[in-house]
């Protein structure tokens, strides 16, 4: 898989985020994107998910062909502040809703397991603290059999056992797939990264 930029610009209103992006990424890499807040990592992640459309230039994903934009949620998983999950939904059924979206590598019984959400399963969304929301939408992003996962902050909400956990879950699944992290440059999320950060913060708009 390979993910390709170019010259991507985005802007709110006459006000230019960023502009003339040119990046690419490959399977078997972590690339971090970081910046200060109001630098954009969120909207790139977002063009990059195909969720929101640039103003300036174009994306491609590629596997051997070029795959239309309409399918590309087929090959990404996604977990950001700014999705959440159903909350009137227990996790059973959260998970299950996903399982009917996108493959999951390990059972539903070995994810609970490994999120230590078992005996929880039956609570919904709403009636979890922040962190056991946060171990869901990881959970589900990064045992999809995807090849790409796109992250913004995942170690939000989450203590040093369960930032640890994601590390370790992330280091399991990457071969193949091409994980984007988007941090506020916090040396936990982007422990694993194989590739110079991004720095959303160095770009200044021309307009």
């Amino acid at each position: 898989m390979r993910i390709e930029l170019n010259h991507i610009g985005k802007k709110y209103n006459d006000n230019w985020i960023f502009e003339d992006l040119n990046i690419q990424f490959e399977s078997g890499n972590i690339y971090p994107i970081i910046g200060n807040n109001g630098s954009g990592k969120s909207t790139l992640l977002q063009i990059i998910s195909g969720y929101v459309t640039p103003n300036e230039g174009n994306i491609s994903y590629i596997q051997n062909d070029i795959i239309p934009i309409e399918n590309w949620y087929k090959h990404l998983s996604i977990a950001a502040p700014y999705l959440d999950l159903f909350e009137e939904f227990t996790i059973d059924e959260s998970i299950d809703l996903h399982i009917k979206l996108k493959k999951l590598a390990l059972s539903k019984e070995r994810i609970l397991s490994e999120i230590e959400l078992t005996k929880h399963r039956g609570k919904t969304l709403k009636q979890l603290s922040s962190g056991m929301r946060q171990r869901v939408k990881l959970a589900l992003a990064i045992y999809s059999e995807t090849s790409v996962i796109l992250l913004d902050e995942p170690c939000s909400n989450l203590d040093v056992k369960w930032t640890n956990w994601y590390n370790e879950a992330l280091a399991k699944t990457l071969e193949n797939r091409i994980v984007i992290i988007c941090s506020n440059s916090q040396s936990a999320e982007l422990k694993l990264a194989n590739k110079e950060a991004f720095d959303l913060s160095s770009i200044t708009p021309s307009h």
